[in-house]
């Protein structure tokens, strides 16, 4: 066995949650999406896939940023995700935010689509420049999602702890680790 080799006692090392996710990213996920990229990675891979745009639009552009770009394709197995590593409150509030917006919970998963529904709910593109965002949704008596960004905000270290832990689990869908 190689010294610096990745392995489940490396990853039980580090601090519980996003550390153990980004251990768990870099040192298998990555590597075999750039080999196979998303439709050929296992089941436990396309999870983290998932929670890492997940979080990523979340941090940048809250829910209206999730549920518009690409990643708002992923909102039905996020949804499952939340409930399948025990955070069912989580799959309650995505799916919420869905139905405010859609009218159904998941969205539309064709990227266009869901894009002309978010544009006719909110009457205009949600990222307008040429307008604040939140004055914008008062206006137009639209609910701007901010309070399930929020909810969402405030959970992800525990959902990133409760992902890991159903990784640590399943370590037969992260064979870079030994």
């Amino acid at each position: 066995m190689r010294l610096f080799a990745p392995s489940w006692r490396k990853f039980d090392a580090e601090p519980a949650g996003f550390r153990q996710f980004d251990y768990l990213s870099d040192k298998d996920v990555r590597p075999e999406w750039r080999q196979s990229s998303y439709p050929g990675l296992n089941e436990g891979r396309k999870m983290a896939v998932r929670f890492y745009w997940f979080t990523a639009e979340l941090n940048n552009g809250g829910l209206p940023q999730y549920f518009w770009n690409s990643s708002g394709a992923f909102t039905s197995e996020q949804i499952a995700d939340f409930h399948l590593i025990g955070c069912p409150e989580a799959a309650s509030v995505l799916s919420t935010a869905a139905q405010k917006v859609f009218g159904i919970s998941p969205p539309p998963v064709d990227t266009a689509e869901r894009r002309r529904q978010m544009d006719s709910y909110y009457g205009t593109h949600p990222f307008n420049d040429d307008d604040d965002q939140e004055r914008l949704a008062m206006l137009q008596g639209k609910d701007d999602l901010r309070q399930e960004t929020d909810q969402l905000g405030g959970q992800q270290k525990k959902l990133a702890v409760a992902l890991c832990t159903w990784f640590r689990a399943n370590p037969q869908y992260f064979t870079r680790l030994r």
